[in-house]
């Protein structure tokens, strides 16, 4: 019996053979999950949008399918509030040295977009629109920037806007939406299926903050000054029919959804994500009262839209009243969102 027990311990591993087997099984064991994490990866593609607005530019990396671009996960965000609709009076020599500061903007966006290995589209809206009126922004950015801009149409702005609103919101019959910018407003309609009768004004939040707002305190006067030009504004443009509920998308209607509104206990879940035309009414009623620097400290309010948020909820409010709407509903998803879904697809009206 000692013998066979003798002749059994010879045969087992010795302890630094058994830790050397342990090493190595454990190392492939980190082989195969590393393997099995980089087929996982390579199912996925990132993708980068840089959108030059009117008021801001904002870095937006978005991670999908190799295969299909219909899911985007949001895996990285940056804003930067640059002010460019500032520069659209401005003479040829101030745009011009405005576009060489948006450069560093860019730059520094575009080497982020690099650390993620993505795809990097640069894109640009109404304020941009205007500016190349003057400059040749495509050969600067070209040049500068060595990666090629997309300076939209105000229809392809607005149907990006509603591609991406639709995506997230998925309304089953037809509905009016807006994209409200710093410096435009595109309206259209959903209905088939189908984005229809996109319609674009020079009425943005900052363009208005602009050319009505210039004191400290908002003032009754300026109020329904500025009133009066978005309802004329509007009417020269505005066709749709009643809806009960329309679509918002855009800064000024995101930042409204965090606003609390004034003696309302409750509210939605969901972020706020709709509001009542009278909820708005309140909001618009308590901002008008503060103090423009103490405004920045309100609760809910990003401190970098104390300036225009005013102006844009006084828009908002317009369109509510044209189109009859009790509600708004508030899209977190937007152009930059609809652009990275619909831009290899042949838009026939384009």
């Amino acid at each position: 019996i000692h013998a066979g027990v003798a002749q059994l311990v010879e045969r087992l591993p010795s302890k630094q053979n058994v830790a050397s087997s342990n090493l190595v099984s454990r190392s492939n064991f980190f082989k195969y999950l590393q393997l099995k994490w980089d087929k996982y990866l390579n199912q996925f593609e990132n993708f980068a949008v840089i959108d030059i607005g009117s008021n801001s530019v904002t870095l937006s990396i978005f991670r999908s399918s190799s295969k299909s671009k219909k899911t985007l996960n949001n895996i990285h965000s940056k804003k930067i509030y640059f002010g460019l609709q500032n520069y659209v009076n401005s003479s040829k020599d101030e745009k011009f040295h405005a576009i060489i500061k948006l450069m560093d903007i860019v730059m520094g966006m575009k080497k982020i977009s690099k650390e993620y290995n993505a795809r990097l589209k640069i894109i640009a809206t109404s304020a941009m629109r205007e500016v190349s009126k003057e400059l040749d922004l495509k050969n600067i950015f070209l040049e500068l920037t060595r990666t090629e801009i997309k300076i939209l149409s105000s229809k392809q702005e607005g149907y990006y806007s509603f591609s991406g609103a639709i995506e997230k919101i998925k309304p089953k019959k037809g509905i009016l939406l807006f994209d409200l910018g710093g410096g435009s407003l595109e309206t259209g309609i959903f209905d088939n299926k189908k984005i229809k009768d996109i319609e674009s004004i020079i009425l943005g939040s900052l363009q208005l903050k602009i050319k009505f707002f210039s004191k400290d305190k908002y003032t009754s006067l300026e109020i329904e000054n500025c009133r009066k030009y978005i309802k004329g504004k509007l009417e020269k443009f505005y066709k749709y029919d009643s809806y009960n509920k329309i679509i918002g998308i855009g800064g000024t209607v995101r930042n409204l959804g965090k606003i609390k509104i004034p003696n309302e206990k409750k509210q939605s879940s969901k972020n706020n994500l709709e509001i009542t035309k009278l909820g708005l009414e309140k909001i618009i009623k308590m901002i008008s009262k503060y103090d423009k620097h103490k405004l920045s400290n309100m609760k809910g309010l990003n401190p970098n839209r104390s300036d225009t948020i005013l102006p844009g909820l006084l828009v908002v409010s317009e369109i509510m009243t044209k189109s009859k709407a009790k509600k708004l509903q508030i899209s977190s998803n937007g152009l930059r969102e609809g652009y990275m879904l619909r831009s290899n697809i042949d838009i026939p009206y384009f």
